[in-house]
């Protein structure tokens, strides 16, 4: 019990440290190079989607059956259906774009469930003494740490959200490892819905939430390129992390 608390906080601090660094990385970004917070917007929509395409979604058809997959995304993309409702009727007039905010966290959130009972069923005692590993869980926080905090300036909320964000969802992930240590998880029917339902949350904020509603309202080259960019950016990425692993 001990070593599965020890191993949970540790989890807790990398990951909180790793979205912390993304987002002051998009601060540094802004104050130096003036981008546009709307362009990082699609630029963000075009990270997670690289996310999506290169390594979650070509993951789970590896170990997992595609039927459960489908229906975890049903799942996902009907709960997010809901929760974008609610938003829109609740949202405040003094914030410009809350419920994408908010949408976006709780997609992260959904993702980081799975991720942290997964680290939790293949804990081994040395792992979390391990620096390699524990350096790969911190770069691999990183590019969410950069979303949520351009989502926060696009939404023109507080910077202190930011760090509750990241606090929450540090959190998350540490408990729910917790819980793949100590508990029965070995259900391949239940990872694979929630799996499913990661993707599918995560599916619906990137694609229609940041890269749909952006490139409907201001459709051009440049939209295009800012989606693209974060692709290539993420694909890099992926590929410079994995030595990591």
């Amino acid at each position: 019990m001990t070593e599965a608390i020890e191993a949970s906080l540790y989890i807790f601090i990398i990951i909180f440290l790793g979205t912390v660094f993304g987002g002051v990385a998009v601060t540094v970004i802004i104050k130096v190079f003036h981008k546009d917070t709307f362009y990082l917007n699609v630029i963000c929509g075009g990270i997670l989607a690289g996310i999506l395409g290169f390594d979650l979604i070509p993951e789970l058809m590896i170990h997992y059956r595609p039927v459960g997959i489908i229906a975890g995304i049903a799942l996902g993309i009907f709960f997010m259906l809901l929760m974008d409702r609610f938003l829109h009727n609740s949202s405040h007039a003094q914030n410009e774009h809350p419920e994408t905010m908010m949408l976006l966290f709780l997609a992260l959130l959904f993702h980081s469930i799975p991720s942290g009972i997964a680290l939790g069923i293949n804990f081994q005692g040395d792992h979390f003494q391990n620096a390699v590993l524990l350096g790969a869980i911190l770069i691999h926080h990183i590019p969410e740490g950069m979303v949520m905090m351009v989502s926060v300036i696009y939404s023109k909320m507080k910077l202190k959200t930011f760090y509750i964000l990241c606090l929450v969802l540090s959190l998350a992930v540490g408990v729910t490892t917790f819980l793949g240590i100590t508990l029965n998880f070995q259900s391949i029917k239940l990872r694979t819905m929630f799996m499913g339902i990661a993707v599918g949350t995560l599916g619906y904020v990137t694609f229609y939430e940041l890269l749909w509603k952006s490139l409907k309202k201001h459709l051009s080259l440049k939209m295009i390129f800012a989606a693209m960019l974060g692709l290539v950016f993420i694909r890099f990425y992926l590929s410079i992390t994995s030595y990591f692993h």
